[in-house]
């Protein structure tokens, strides 16, 4: 089945042969009577896992994909290197004030690296 979009949290598939993206050795009337060809929709509250919205192997969800892994990217960078790994306090209130002054020490590093690099290149 082809996927054919998504509308009020179902997904929409249909017959790839009606489609020309595979070859029925039956054609289309074993499974519809149809020209639109035979038509299968999911819920995605059935199994948000399986049936997820956007749909996987689409472009917004690939770029959806990409937007996690940059994410990941962050958080693996503030675990290993700015001590949110190993954190020492209790209570939410300070691990919350910790993973801040993570994040400051982040940017604060980028900034730096970045208007090093900006006075290399005007040298």
């Amino acid at each position: 089945m082809v996927y054919w979009g998504s509308d009020n949290g179902v997904n929409k598939f249909r017959c790839p042969h009606v489609l020309d993206k595979a070859e029925c050795p039956f054609g289309t009337d074993w499974c519809s009577s149809s020209n639109y060809g035979m038509v299968i929709k999911t819920k995605i509250e059935d199994d948000s896992r399986l049936f997820c919205s956007p749909h996987r192997g689409t472009k917004n969800w690939q770029k959806l994909y990409d937007e996690r892994t940059s994410v990941e990217r962050y958080f693996g960078r503030q675990k290993k290197h700015l001590g949110l790994e190993s954190i020492t306090v209790q209570g939410t209130k300070k691990v919350e004030t910790h993973a801040y002054l993570c994040a400051i020490a982040l940017i604060a590093t980028v900034t730096a690296v970045n208007t090093a690099e900006r006075e290399q290149k005007a040298a």
